[in-house]
């Protein structure tokens, strides 16, 4: 890859990969600084990335990495408020009354999945938010396609059930 896929990979694939860490992290700072890492060390690691479709998921394993990494420093630190985590899942609300019914059922959505695990976290996230394909995914976590899809079934039905216990019907 040289300096002009490196441009063209940053423009298509920087808000995906800031996103994903926002989403990990809940922390809108920690995850502009994930996603400008992730990028520096692709920019670092060129000779090692193909092509395009490579760059994403190289750019979302590190990102994924990094966000693990960061989740890690701060378990004696204090999590991000409910208020960020339901900023982030309601920001393209349309209306204020969408935006007041999304807060509300994004906080229980928030609450669900900060209840999973790290890696059933991100499974959901990068399969229901960012959309990624299984073989993205596979890619991307180094896990083999049927772990993978056996991981995000359990992940998934442990997600459904904090919602049906928070009284929301999925």
């Amino acid at each position: 890859m040289d300096a002009a896929e490196y441009q063209k990979v940053v423009i298509d694939h920087k808000d995906r990969v800031y996103g994903f860490a926002a989403h990990l992290l809940r922390d809108r700072e920690e995850a502009r600084d994930i996603a400008q890492e992730a990028l520096v060390r692709l920019w670092q690691h060129l000779d090692q990335v193909p092509d395009d479709a490579s760059a994403r998921a190289w750019l979302m394993r590190t990102a994924h990495h990094l966000c693990i990494d960061k989740i890690r420093q701060r378990k004696g630190r204090p999590e991000a408020d409910a208020e960020t985590a339901m900023d982030l899942l309601t920001d393209n609300a349309v209306s204020p009354e969408q935006k007041t019914s999304g807060k509300q059922l994004g906080g229980k959505i928030a609450e669900a999945l900060q209840r999973l695990t790290e890696r059933d976290r991100a499974l959901v996230l990068m399969r229901e938010v960012h959309e990624m394909s299984y073989d993205e995914m596979a890619e991307t976590l180094a896990m083999p396609l049927g772990t993978l899809k056996a991981a995000l079934h359990r992940a998934r039905e442990r997600c459904r059930r904090e919602l049906v216990s928070a009284g929301i019907q999925p």
